[in-house]
């Protein structure tokens, strides 16, 4: 007959095993979680950006759209943001106009944004 022995090696998962792939599956999930964190900081600093921008190009086509503009400055606040301006003479029927706008981040940190620009008006 034939006397064939079968040698079989089924030894299973150990623990040591499993507390390497638990302590590789840890230091994944940690980073995503950083990238996810990175994330959302860059998304709020882009909207609150985006809002910034939007409130200052509004408070310029405002003044576009004066026949009469007046030399002066001015400040209000918009929600969490803070415009600023001021109008000046340029010339006859020319006046400059800057505009600022402040807010702050998520990390309590002060952004400006500014633009200047020219208006003829109707006045001297």
């Amino acid at each position: 007959m034939n006397n064939t022995t079968i040698i079989s090696n089924e030894k299973g998962i150990t623990i040591l095993e499993v507390l390497i792939a638990m302590i590789i599956l840890s230091m994944a999930l940690l980073l995503l979680m950083n990238m996810a964190m990175v994330a959302l900081d860059g998304n709020d600093w882009s909207n609150k950006t985006t809002i910034a921008t939007n409130l200052l190009q509004e408070k310029i086509e405002q003044f576009r759209g004066m026949n009469d503009l007046a030399v002066g400055s001015g400040s209000d606040t918009v929600g969490e943001v803070v415009r600023t301006w001021q109008v000046s003479s340029a010339g006859n029927h020319l006046r400059q106009v800057d505009v600022q706008v402040i807010w702050e981040d998520i990390k309590s940190q002060t952004k400006t944004n500014s633009m200047t620009t020219f208006i003829r008006t109707d006045s001297l």
